[in-house]
């Protein structure tokens, strides 16, 4: 027995702008943040975000076929959502400290 699957769908749905919104955020700060001038880290930040977001749905998917409610989550769900959490908070900096690409001349 499955539970609602129209969660992880809206969830997914919504990937479609969030992830290009996550994209022009990132270039509107990139006047503030001299880090995110480079485009191969603003690219990476996406992937980051991209990741996260298939997680996200992943785990939704997950609870719905388990006939979890979405506002009762069991400890194992709420465990997956923390170490998803962690990955995409651990990754994000990651990215941002990584050592830049060098100009060829």
């Amino acid at each position: 027995m499955a539970g609602d699957l129209r969660i992880p769908h809206f969830a997914g749905t919504h990937a479609l702008q969030a992830l290009p919104l996550l994209a022009v955020a990132l270039a509107a700060l990139a006047g503030r943040f001299p880090r995110l001038r480079d485009d191969v880290v603003r690219a990476r930040l996406v992937l980051v975000g991209a990741a996260g977001y298939a997680g996200l749905i992943a785990l939704l998917t997950w609870q719905a076929l388990r006939a979890q409610s979405i506002v009762h989550p069991d400890a194992t769900t709420l465990g997956a959502f923390a170490l998803l959490v962690a990955a995409v908070g651990l990754s994000a900096p990651a990215v941002v400290r990584a050592p830049g690409r060098k100009a060829v001349r």
